[in-house]
């Protein structure tokens, strides 16, 4: 049974993201612990900074130059969560939260409060944890969820 509910919560997170390479989908689904290149491909691809035949250097790179990274990060390096649900809160620069977030214009220490305050991460989240691919996965399927369209996660493309 819990092959089978997870089975079909790798299909859904597979669909949300649109069209990406499911080769590269799978190798992030895989991994113990997700890194920088990882999780900014998933973002720029998101946002179509970069094609889906980029590579994790091109991803982090454009989200650098963009601004939507905190500090310049190693590709391979493991990602903090803080960071993540940086990067993550990128992808909707219309989230509202809280005085301190809007602020700070939604540094990482805000971000990653308001992930924990709406429910995407889970009370005992720590800033620094590093988490697996799968995880990522999982809080960028929250996200879309809570602030995508509605058409964001309820249409699939199947061919």
């Amino acid at each position: 049974m819990k092959k089978i509910v997870s089975l079909f919560i790798c299909f859904f997170i597979a669909g949300c993201i649109y069209a990406q390479s499911a080769e590269v989908i799978t190798k992030i689904l895989k991994s113990e612990q997700v890194s920088y290149g990882e999780v900014c491909y998933l973002s720029a691809v998101r946002q179509n900074l970069i094609s889906e035949d980029a590579t994790y250097s091109e991803a982090v790179e454009v989200l650098y130059d963009k601004g939507q990274l905190p500090v310049q990060v190693e590709v391979n390096e493991p990602a903090y969560l803080i960071n993540l649900s940086y990067i993550y809160s990128r992808i909707w620069p219309d989230i509202s939260g809280s005085l301190m977030y809007k602020l700070t214009k939604g540094s990482p220490r805000y971000t990653f409060k308001l992930f924990k305050a709406e429910g995407i991460l889970g009370d005992k989240a720590d800033p620094y944890d590093k988490i697996s691919g799968f995880e990522a996965l999982s809080i960028l399927t929250s996200c879309m969820i809570a602030y995508g369209s509605d058409e964001e996660c309820m249409s699939m493309d199947i061919e």
